[in-house]
């Protein structure tokens, strides 16, 4: 960027926390708790549920409001910044779920165009404009992802954010970094959250957050990728990107399927924690036994001593 933009939301380690169900797939609800309470004693002060990862995709109503609920009550607080996504084919449903999550404190949210069927650029002006101005008080992080059947470029953002002031963020999960450079050039005033895939280069570039997927099960290592990015510690940012780069392959290359993405990452959080179920909302199919030992014998030969 050709001088320093003055970004609507600030850099910070961005938190994905997961949900554990039981064999009869109710929330475990002591689990959940005590990770949400383990993900804040580690130190995040920006985390969220609810995700593609948090199976936001996936909740009943009743189901969203029993999470959530639990969620505001420990991290609704002086200090942090909780964040809510939503998912819905829905736009109406997606309004209500934001109202109701608004009212038990929550003031950030992570918001995906509906999937269903592509929308043009009138249609995401739409989306934009009725989600987004119907909280003022609120603020949004867009997940840009393929599965929307679009990817917003950083031109395009500049123009939504432009009629949406509490647009303040994107993410974006992509190894594609002419994608990233042309984010961070045509759109300096969101905040770009990356995954450890472009993060690094990202930091070549300016300002841009960290999301990285495996923070679950190495916190201290993810935290020392953040730093360095902060710090444009160039050596460490090189040496930490070809370590997590190399992880999900190592771990899930037996798998000869693709998951659903709450699939690879419960089974990070179950690594670190054994007691942390990795099953997910049918009919969504997670590790199988065989698999599940498979991911296990992986870890504890390459990564046990990682932190």
């Amino acid at each position: 960027m050709s001088k320093k933009a003055i970004l609507r939301y600030p850099q910070t380690n961005l938190a994905a926390c997961f949900l554990p169900w039981t064999a009869s797939f109710r929330l475990d609800r002591k689990l959940f708790e005590a990770h949400v309470q383990e993900t804040l004693a580690e130190g995040y002060s920006s985390l969220y549920i609810t995700g593609t990862a948090g199976e936001g995709y996936a909740l009943s109503d009743e189901q969203f409001k029993e999470v959530v609920g639990l969620f505001a009550k420990l991290a609704v607080r002086r200090g942090l910044d909780p964040q809510v996504g939503v998912i819905s084919l829905s736009m109406s449903e997606m309004i209500a779920r934001i109202a109701w999550a608004r009212d038990q404190g929550i003031r950030m949210f992570q918001i995906a165009l509906p999937s269903w069927s592509a929308l043009d650029e009138g249609e995401r002006k739409i989306f934009f404009a009725t989600v987004c101005g119907k909280f003022p008080d609120c603020r949004f992080l867009h997940y840009n992802l393929p599965r929307a059947k679009h990817i917003v470029t950083g031109a395009e953002y500049a123009r939504l954010a432009k009629a949406s002031s509490n647009l303040v963020a994107t993410k974006n999960s992509t190894s594609d970094y002419r994608r990233v450079a042309e984010l961070m050039t045509n759109a300096p005033t969101l905040q770009h959250f990356l995954t450890e895939s472009s993060y690094a280069f990202g930091c070549m570039l300016g300002e841009c957050s960290l999301l990285c997927s495996f923070g679950s099960l190495f916190p201290e290592t993810t935290k020392e990728f953040y730093r360095a990015g902060c710090e444009r510690d160039h050596e460490v940012l090189r040496r930490t990107h070809v370590f997590l780069n190399q992880v999900e392959g190592i771990l899930f290359g037996h798998c000869a399927r693709d998951m659903i993405d709450g699939s690879y990452d419960k089974a990070l959080v179950w690594l670190r924690h054994p007691q942390f179920p990795y099953r997910v909302l049918p009919p969504y199919l997670g590790l199988d036994a065989s698999e599940a030992k498979q991911c296990r014998a992986a870890y504890r030969k390459h990564f046990a001593a990682t932190k």
